[in-house]
């Protein structure tokens, strides 16, 4: 989950800028912007001048707006009213009688029937041949290959590990580039990992990166301390062009 209030007041701190700046540039007295990194929305006016202000605000931080009222209305928003599943149809029972009737017609048929196969394989003659099981011809039964130990491919392929170990992080994984196809997006929870294969270059935006640690096989590396993106390749992190 975004810490919406959390991670406004952070972005702002880490540019430097003080809320009468904020105030300035986009005319969203101090009051409601402290309300915002509070998350005292009761505090402002009802919507849609809520995510108004939250949208302005996250664009003069140079944020991602879309994430944040999405994050807001996911959280804040009344969930609509689902009608409630018809209850199960309950199974016809039979009467007991006609239930013990049916089970013995059904006992007698199957008695009859396996009497008549058994005198059908023993020519006729009253006599029960004995049962055989059938193996497939030599000719036709699969090769199987057992190992007596498991081995490890050489060419093991890397892997990026993300674990939110100090809190949770939105994260926006593309293939190759800002212009790629999304591999995954969603807020990692904390205490949760997510591994990345490396066999093609991951471009990725990093929402609170002051929460993860990153490794690549058993190297640790170093995030930024600030919403970034960066590139992830085989030799490691660095910033996106």
């Amino acid at each position: 989950m975004l810490e919406i209030g959390s991670s406004l007041r952070e972005a702002r701190r880490l540019r430097k800028i003080e809320l009468a700046d904020v105030e300035r540039a986009t005319h969203i007295r101090v009051k409601q912007l402290e309300a915002l990194e509070q998350e005292r929305f009761e505090l402002l006016p009802p919507d849609p001048y809520r995510r108004s202000f939250l949208r302005e605000y996250a664009d003069f931080l140079g944020l991602d707006a879309d994430l944040y009222t999405s994050e807001y209305d996911f959280r804040f928003h009344s969930p609509e009213l689902r009608l409630p599943s018809p209850p199960p149809r309950r199974a016809r029972r039979l009467p007991g009688k006609q239930l013990l009737l049916a089970l013995a017609v059904i006992v007698v048929a199957a008695l009859l029937a396996l009497g008549a196969w058994q005198l059908f394989r023993s020519g006729g003659k009253g006599t029960l041949a004995p049962t055989t099981t059938a193996q497939p011809p030599a000719s036709t039964a699969p090769h199987t290959h057992t190992s007596t130990g498991a081995s490890v491919p050489k060419n093991t392929p890397q892997l990026l590990v993300l674990t939110a170990t100090r809190g949770s992080c939105w994260l926006q994984v593309r293939r190759d580039s800002a212009g790629g196809p999304i591999v995954y997006q969603q807020t990692l929870q904390a205490g949760h990992t997510l591994r990345l294969g490396l066999r093609r270059p991951l471009w990725i935006r990093l929402g609170a990166p002051w929460s993860l640690d990153a490794a690549i096989g058993r190297h640790a590396l170093t995030l930024p301390t600030h919403i970034a993106d960066v590139v992830a390749t085989t030799a490691g992190l660095h910033p996106a062009p």
